[in-house]
Order: C-alpha cells, then sequence, then structure tokens
C-alpha cells in the first residue's frame, strides 16, 4: 500500500474476507496520511459495520467522516445510482467525485470498490471491462488513486482474467506459507501476521520467518491466531521464542482462541515483557 502512487489503478483479488478488509483499511490509512479524501465503497457488509471494521483496526473513523476526509458508502451509490450500470455514466461520476475531492481541498481522491455488486443481474454489466479500462484512463492526471476488490470465489475465471488485464498493478497480502490446513500472512491493520488452519512442526519455519520480519517492521505487532483451530507444542514454542525477543519498548500482542490459548499459557507467553496474551473465548 506505501507503494501505491497517485493516478495507479490497482485490483485486489482476495479470497479471505479478513485479509480483504486488513488490506483496504491499510488502503484507507495510507489516503487519509497523504491528505487524501477516502472513498470506501461497500458491498457484502452495510456501511455501519464497514466502518466499524477500519475502527478495529486502528483507524481514526469518526474524526475522518466527521471532517469529510472519509466517506462509506454503499457500492450502488456509484455503480447502479440510475437502476442500471453503464462503463460512461459511472466513469463520468468518479470524474465527479475526484473534481469534489480537489475542491473540498484534499490533495486528491483514494477510492476503493468492492465489485460484488457486478455479481448480480445487473443491466449493462457487459461493460464492466470497458468501464475498468476507462477508469485507468481517468485516473492517467495523477489526481486519484482507485482499488478494486474483486473476491476470487465468487467471480469465474474469464471475469478475472479481464480484472487483471484491465489494472497496472495487482495488491495482495505477502504471504508465507498457504496451503489446504495452513495459512500465514502478513497482516497490514494493525500491523503483524495472520495465521489460520492448523499448525504443527511443519509450520514452524514460515511462522518464524513471519514473526521475524514482523518483529523488525513495527514496534508493535498483532500475532492474530483467531482463525487457528490447532497448534501443538512445537509451533507454540515457536512464538513462545518470537515473545521473548520481543526488543524493550517494543509489544506484542497474541489474540487466539481457548486451544491455542491453554497451549500458550502453558508455555508462559503470557508472562513475557511486552507481550499481551487474550483469548477470545474468555471474552
Amino acid at each position: 500500500m506505501e507503494d501505491l502512487q497517485p493516478g495507479d489503478h490497482a485490483c485486489l483479488m482476495f479470497s479471505d474476507s479478513e485479509e480483504r478488509l486488513d488490506l483496504v483499511a491499510a488502503f484507507a490509512r495510507v489516503g487519509l496520511r497523504h491528505d487524501q479524501q477516502v472513498l470506501c465503497l461497500t458491498d457484502t457488509i452495510p456501511p455501519a459495520e464497514f466502518r466499524a471494521q477500519l475502527a478495529e483496526r486502528g483507524l481514526a473513523v469518526h474524526d475522518a467522516v466527521d471532517s469529510g476526509q472519509l466517506h462509506v458508502a454503499g457500492a450502488a451509490e456509484l455503480f447502479l445510482a440510475d437502476g442500471s450500470f453503464g462503463a460512461e455514466r459511472v466513469a463520468a461520476r468518479l470524474a465527479g467525485r475526484i473534481a469534489q475531492a480537489r475542491d473540498g481541498g484534499f490533495a486528491g481522491l483514494w477510492v476503493t470498490a468492492d465489485m460484488c455488486w457486478a455479481l448480480r443481474p445487473v443491466a449493462g454489466i457487459e461493460e464492466l471491462m470497458t468501464y475498468e479500462s476507462q477508469v485507468s484512463q481517468l485516473l492517467s492526471d495523477g489526481r486519484a488513486t482507485a482499488v478494486c476488490q474483486y473476491d476470487r470465489q465468487c467471480f469465474d475465471a474469464v471475469t478475472l482474467a479481464g480484472v487483471a488485464a484491465n489494472h497496472e498493478r495487482a495488491l495482495a497480502a505477502v504471504t508465507y506459507h498457504d496451503d489446504a490446513l495452513l495459512r500465514i500472512c502478513r497482516q497490514y491493520a494493525p500491523p503483524g501476521i495472520r495465521v489460520a488452519g492448523e499448525i504443527d512442526y511443519r509450520g514452524v519455519e514460515p511462522l518464524t520467518r513471519a514473526l521475524t520480519e514482523a518483529l523488525a517492521l513495527d514496534e508493535h505487532i498483532d500475532v492474530n491466531l483467531l482463525g487457528l483451530s490447532f497448534i501443538d507444542g512445537s509451533a507454540a514454542g515457536a512464538l513462545a521464542q518470537a515473545a521473548a525477543a520481543v526488543p524493550n519498548g517494543s509489544r506484542m500482542s497474541v489474540r487466539c482462541r481457548a486451544q491455542a490459548g491453554k497451549v500458550l499459557r502453558a508455555l508462559g507467553i503470557a508472562d513475557a515483557p511486552g507481550v499481551q496474551l487474550v483469548v477470545a473465548d474468555d471474552q
């Protein structure tokens, strides 16, 4: 996200909804930091819940909304305002939003959109790739940056291929391990790592690498194990070693479920300086 530049048109193809929200929150955070007006268009999550998800990931949502710098709305507000989709009409609306952002004193517009609205039987949807191409042209003067979100599990392969061809950049979480049983990836908001599935001794090496990189990148990291259903002693030991290595002045939060919490408590991870263990089932 930090590498995005004015004028970029990127696609975020995702399979995990939590990872998607992490990346969108990171996108919004960078845009707010750079004095951009940030427009988040949501489809699968109601706007109020979407704002709550951003707040959970550390964004000062209330202040940003009150100042007019952040706007969260249903995707239909832009794409289906006339009850149907038309590439030229929607591109013109987007151009209007860009002009409004500049007129409002912002450096530009950062817009991200959940494109799942396009899965519904919408008149004019055959113009979707034409629209994506027009957006690239619209952004070429550097007054705006756009990230379009496409769910790999919902869109067909032909559509996803067209999406990739009509975006200059692709965004995805840095992934350390991904197979049928285990996924370990970087978490962007809050910064840290996310581990989901089941982990045993075979996942120790990528887990250690992920933890080492996270500790090197940020003073406070969040180790998100909420999607983890099983952890064995060797993987828990790798977490305990990382906890013991947290530098002075740094912090590590470990969030997990009951099974992982029991193992991690037995290893004394909750007693390590600068480490907070939060077991969701205890809340």
